[in-house]
């Protein structure tokens, strides 16, 4: 059997949606290798309950030869939000080993496969592949779970209004205050606001929701997150994966993108009328939010437009299609 290692963190600083999107690729294969999982944070053991975490707690590259040979690993898959040097020096001196790059930006890395699933043209260049490596970029190659396509439909959305948060300082911030105001906002549908399972203080944020007439989650199983987004009138969120998600399941979006490594890619779906961009300086304003939100519930034609936008570019099927480059590359 194939012994794989993934090099992934699962940090609310750098968001879950890589390690997510790792699990979700490793159930797609049509053999599961044996997977050891080198990274920090608490939460790789939600994403990966069948596989051996091996906690990142020193120098990269003497753990990643460590590993390498206590479980004679013929791959490695990498997912980093920035290149590590050490990383990747550590695998030259390591050429037997398959490199595949999952990625979000571009890189110069080595690898036999890099896969980004980013819609900007700008962030697809890989430059120092290895002999006869390829990249699949594009909206094609988005690697989100099947299951949001799944999800899409064209019935009326009668379920709460949603907020979806993801990682960072400010995204933290703005989670609080649609706590606190988002339930307001959403009348007269009821509001969720759902958060990943690293969530610096989820019972801070459960209280104030519930306290102003909203439900507050964390750390929902991706089904359960799809189910959600297609029942939705609305949905309001930061940047990131789950954007993709929204799209491919129809759901009509307002976008907060709270990283300014977020601003390129949300303008380019705000401008083929797949969302609404409520700005990286100006997101966060509780005015502008409100604003946006009840003129877009009112407006039943840009619901519907924006509905089936998303899916004509995120047609949620990148997932399926990078496992099976994948499986070729690992012969598997």
């Amino acid at each position: 059997m194939t012994s794989l290692i993934i090099r992934v963190d699962a940090l609310h600083e750098t968001g879950l949606a890589h390690a997510a999107r790792c699990s979700r690729l490793l159930e797609l294969l049509p053999q599961r290798p044996t997977v050891h999982v080198l990274g920090q944070g608490e939460a790789l053991s939600d994403f990966f309950p069948y596989d051996k975490i091996v906690p990142l707690k020193g120098p990269v590259d003497v753990f990643l030869k460590a590993l390498v040979i206590e479980t004679e690993a013929q791959a490695v898959l990498v997912d980093q939000p920035t290149k590590d040097p050490l990383l990747w020096s550590a695998l030259e001196a390591m050429p037997q080993l398959k490199r595949i790059l999952i990625d979000d930006f571009g890189s110069d890395a080595p690898a036999d496969l890099a896969i980004n699933g980013t819609v900007i043209s700008d962030y697809h260049a890989y430059p120092n592949l290895r002999d006869g490596g390829q990249a699949l970029c594009g909206g094609d190659y988005a690697l989100i779970a099947p299951v949001f396509a799944k999800s899409r439909h064209d019935a009326p959305r009668k379920g709460p209004v949603i907020a979806v948060c993801g990682g960072g300082e400010r995204a933290t911030d703005w989670a609080m205050m649609l706590a606190e105001h988002g339930p307001a906002l959403a009348k007269p549908h009821p509001f969720i606001i759902i958060v990943g399972s690293s969530f610096p203080d989820f019972e801070a944020l459960r209280q104030m929701a519930v306290y102003n007439g909203g439900i507050a989650k964390k750390g929902l199983p991706v089904h359960q997150l799809a189910s959600h987004l297609a029942r939705a009138p609305v949905a309001i969120m930061t940047g990131g994966m789950v954007v993709y998600e929204a799209l491919a399941a129809g759901t009509p979006a307002l976008v907060f993108p709270q990283l300014e490594n977020l601003i390129l890619e949300i303008d380019w779906f705000a401008d083929h009328g797949a969302l609404i961009n409520l700005g990286h300086e100006s997101g966060d304003n509780l005015e502008q939010l409100s604003s946006h939100l009840n003129s877009l519930l009112k407006n039943e034609d840009a619901i519907q437009a924006l509905s089936h936008k998303g899916p004509e570019l995120i047609d949620g099927l990148g997932m399926s299609r990078a496992a099976e480059a994948i499986s070729a590359l690992l012969e598997i």
